[in-house]
């Protein structure tokens, strides 16, 4: 299984801080990471090219999946825009509706 992982160490706050490697094949061991005292763990993957840790913040999320066609359409939702059936707008946003039925409310106010 492939994971995208973010640098734990050296990040440059571009495309180069995220990586794709395999689970099986390139990582050594996994433990919990905690990048300061107050903060949640996460878990951190070592691998022989460096330490990455899992995907855990939504600004890191929408760099990482964008070019998989993710789109980030609020603070708290990224959006899989090869999947949207639909879109609706309402006075605090936007409905987007996917091929499968489900649906989100985003706020995100789209035009057409």
């Amino acid at each position: 299984m492939d994971i995208i992982g973010i640098k734990m160490h050296g990040r440059q706050d571009d495309d180069s801080d995220f990586v794709l490697f395999s689970l099986e094949e390139d990582v050594n061991f996994i433990e919990p990471w905690q990048i300061s005292g107050n903060a949640g763990r996460t878990l951190a993957f070592h691998t022989e090219k460096g330490s990455f840790i899992a995907i855990h913040l939504m600004k890191d999320a929408d760099m990482a999946y964008r070019p998989f066609g993710f789109e980030s359409m609020d603070r708290s939702t990224i959006v899989n825009t090869t999947k949207i059936k639909s879109k609706e707008g309402t006075d605090k946003g936007t409905w987007i509706y996917f091929v499968d039925g489900s649906r989100v409310h985003v706020r995100k106010k789209f035009t057409h």
